[in-house]
């Protein structure tokens, strides 16, 4: 009885230890966008933007993304009016085999100013892309070296 006793603990304590591993496996941090975007904000100057949060519609019409790949996403973008291409874009995906995907489809972003408004080709081709676990960032500002700084300690 007593070495059932002794069996059955140790058992359990291998049980709760695999359990309490299995919680540490390759899922990412939780990164709060709301965090990053205030980060971004307050360190750049992006009033001339007039940012404005967009929708399910962004997703569609600029990044043809599937939103039922994606478990969160923030999108802001530059008043249409103002002409400036800026904007800051984060994208959690499902499965990590869509970040490759993802990363993607955000490289037409070029397509949309190209015709429009060339002096902000400049901002895209220096666009700041960074990914991390199954997080997607994209920072299109006046500063994209100061955005690299600002998003890479923000998701450190």
């Amino acid at each position: 009885m007593k070495k059932m006793k002794r069996f059955l603990a140790a058992a359990l304590a291998a049980v709760t230890l695999a359990i309490s591993f299995a919680g540490c496996g390759n899922k990412s941090e939780y990164i709060s966008f709301d965090e990053v975007y205030s980060s971004l904000t307050g360190g750049i100057d992006f009033s001339a933007s007039k940012m404005q949060k967009q929708g399910e519609a962004a997703l569609n019409n600029y990044y043809y993304i599937d939103p039922t790949t994606l478990e969160n996403y923030a999108i802001y973008m530059a008043d249409y009016a103002t002409g400036n291409a800026d904007e800051i874009a984060m994208f959690q995906v499902k499965e990590s085999d869509q970040v490759t995907v993802v990363k993607s489809l955000i490289k037409d972003l070029k397509v949309r100013y190209e015709d429009y408004k060339p002096e902000e080709m400049t901002k895209l081709d220096s666009a700041v892309v960074e990914e991390k676990g199954n997080y997607i960032f994209v920072v299109i500002s006046p500063d994209n070296e100061k955005a690299k700084e600002i998003l890479k300690e923000a998701i450190k």
